[in-house]
């Protein structure tokens, strides 16, 4: 009875474990479509709102949820307080201290920085620009990501119940 209680542990430990890594998949995918909502806000309100960027990152934290949305609190805060930092800084400086956190890869956080370079510092048309071109490689990464969380998903499912019984088996 002993054997088969720790036998069903094993393979509940193996199963989690491998659901753990799907759910991460699935984090990185809505990360980037949280991303993307928020240079979408972004273009909109730059071209009708005419708001300012403090306003601006408040606004998305307040539309957009998750570890994605406390960045834009955060940033709407320093914004705020005034620090003696540009935007560049401010923005690095949080997405250095904030993307631990974030379930992206390392491929997907130089179009974050990339926004953060050129967001604040130049003229409306070539912030547009900016936003327009983050957007489209944001679009890419989501769509990546998309595929990648649907072809692994069933595999690490499938490894999960695989790992677990061949573990099972060496322990019996």
């Amino acid at each position: 009875m002993l054997k088969l209680l720790g036998a069903v542990c094993i393979l509940l430990a193996t199963v989690s474990g491998f659901a753990q890594l799907r759910v991460a998949l699935q984090q990185r995918v809505a990360e980037l479509n949280d991303w993307l909502a928020a240079v979408r806000l972004l273009q909109s309100e730059m071209n009708y709102g005419l708001l300012p960027l403090p306003r601006l990152c408040e606004l998305a934290a307040g539309q957009i949820g998750g570890a994605v949305g406390r960045f834009w609190q955060v940033l709407a805060a320093a914004l705020q307080q005034g620090e003696p930092l540009a935007l560049p800084e401010i923005w690095q400086r949080l997405l250095a201290a904030q993307s631990p956190d974030w379930h992206l890869l390392p491929e997907d956080l130089p179009a974050l920085a990339e926004l953060g370079q050129g967001l604040g510092s130049s003229g409306l048309n070539n912030q547009q620009r900016l936003l327009a071109l983050t957007e489209q490689r944001l679009q890419r990464l989501a769509a990546e990501a998309e595929a990648r969380r649907n072809r692994l998903a069933r595999l690490l499912g499938g490894l999960g119940w695989c790992s677990g019984l061949l573990l099972v088996c060496l322990w019996l």
